[in-house]
């Protein structure tokens, strides 16, 4: 009986553990490719959603603004609207005083004699 190494079964095996190692290698360096690809990808992400976040952001303080200046105006228009009532109450008042005067002033009219 035998009990040494056979050469054949340890060349088989160094080549086995050669392969292995390539394959291990290759899978890291392909590992590494893709982990650099996505974290260039979420920076990207990340630094265009913050642009659009900061459009939003400029966006929603300009809405502001006009809000604002849509609250004087409207409060300005109120007052106007207001007056414009006051004016049509007092336009309708002398409006039917004018009517009275002219009611009396046909009756006067008639009463006395043309030529």
């Amino acid at each position: 009986m035998y009990h040494g190494y056979d050469p054949g079964i340890s060349l088989l095996t160094g080549i086995s553990l050669l392969i292995f190692l390539v394959a291990l290698v290759g899978s890291l360096a392909v590992l590494v490719v893709r982990a650099l690809a996505a974290w260039r990808a979420f920076r990207s992400f990340s630094r265009a959603a913050t642009t659009a976040l900061e459009d939003v952001a400029r966006a929603g303080a300009a809405t502001e603004a006009r809000v604002a200046a849509m609250t004087d105006r409207t409060e300005r228009l109120a007052q106007a609207v207001e007056q414009l009532q006051h004016s049509l109450e007092r336009l309708a008042i002398l409006r039917a005083a004018t009517n009275g005067f002219r009611r009396g002033f046909s009756g006067v009219r008639g009463a006395v004699p043309r030529k």
